[in-house]
C-alpha cells in the first residue's frame, strides 16, 4: 500500500487510518460491494519484501517487522525490507532478474522443441473433450497430450522441466519481448493495491500488474510503499 510521506513509527496509525473503510463490519447497508475485505492486518512482507537499494541498509526511514505472525523473531537480511520511501526501494532489480529468467525460459524450449514434431498445448485436448465428452474422455486426452514426443523427451530433462514449467506449448509462445515485459510486471506485485486516494484494488491480469507497477513508479520518492500482510 502507498501512503503519504511520515515518520516509520507512526505507520501504523496512518496505514490504520487507511484501511477503515474496508474494515469487515463498517459497510452500510446499501453500500457498494468493495473488491475485497478484512478482519486484521500487519505490516509485514510475508516472503515478498523489497530489495534496498544499495548502499541504504541502515536508512532509518526502512520498515522491518521485527517477528513473524506467531511471534518468532525474524531474521531479514538488511538487503530487504517491508516498506519506506519509495525512492529507497530497488524496483528494477526484481524486474530485470524476472525478464532475464524468462527469456532463459522462452528460447530454451524453443531451441529444444525445434527438434521435434509440433507440441500442441493441452487446452487443444481438452477442447476436444469438452466438444465431445463421451468420444474423447478425459484420459484419453491426457495421455495425448503427454505422449507428444517433445514432451516425452522433456521428461528426460529434469532441469529443463523445471526451467520451461508446466505447459511450455501454452505459455512460451508468441513474442518474445511480450512474454518478457508480462514476466516483469508480475515480479512485484501482491494480492492488492491500497492506493494514497483510497482505491483498494485486486491485481490480477496483466492490465493490473502493469498499473501496479506504473503507479509506484510514478510516486514521489517519499512515498511510503509498505507491503501488508491481511486476512480477509
Amino acid at each position: 500500500m502507498c501512503v503519504p510521506r511520515c515518520e516509520p513509527g507512526d505507520l501504523p496509525e496512518v496505514i490504520g487510518a487507511a484501511m477503515v473503510p474496508y474494515e469487515y463490519g463498517r459497510r452500510a447497508p446499501g453500500e457498494p460491494e468493495v473488491e475485497t475485505w478484512w478482519d486484521y492486518w500487519r505490516i509485514d512482507g510475508e516472503g515478498c519484501e523489497f530489495r534496498v537499494v544499495a548502499g541504504h541498509e541502515d536508512d532509518a526511514r526502512l520498515v522491518r517487522a521485527t517477528h513473524t505472525l506467531s511471534g518468532e523473531p525474524r531474521d531479514l537480511p538488511l538487503s530487504l525490507c517491508d516498506g519506506g520511501p519509495r525512492g529507497l526501494l530497488d524496483l528494477e532489480t526484481p524486474r530485470a532478474r524476472a525478464a532475464a529468467e524468462a527469456r532463459g525460459a522462452f528460447e530454451a524450449w524453443r531451441a529444444f522443441a525445434a527438434g521435434y514434431p509440433p507440441v500442441r498445448p493441452s487446452g487443444y485436448f481438452w477442447a476436444r473433450h469438452y466438444t465431445d465428452p463421451e468420444g474423447y474422455p478425459v484420459p484419453q486426452a491426457v495421455e495425448d497430450y503427454r505422449t507428444q514426443p517433445a514432451l516425452v523427451a522433456l521428461a528426460d530433462r529434469p532441469e529443463l522441466e523445471d526451467l520451461v514449467g508446466g505447459d511450455p506449448a501454452a505459455r512460451l509462445v508468441g513474442d518474445l519481448g511480450t512474454y518478457m515485459r508480462e514476466a516483469a510486471d508480475q515480479a512485484l506485485p501482491t494480492n492488492a493495491l491500497l492506493t494514497l486516494d483510497g482505491r483498494w484494488l485486486v491485481i490480477a491480469g496483466p492490465e493490473r500488474y502493469r498499473y501496479f507497477n506504473e503507479y509506484l513508479d510514478s510516486r514521489t520518492p517519499d512515498t511510503m510503499v509498505v507491503r501488508v500482510l491481511y486476512h480477509c
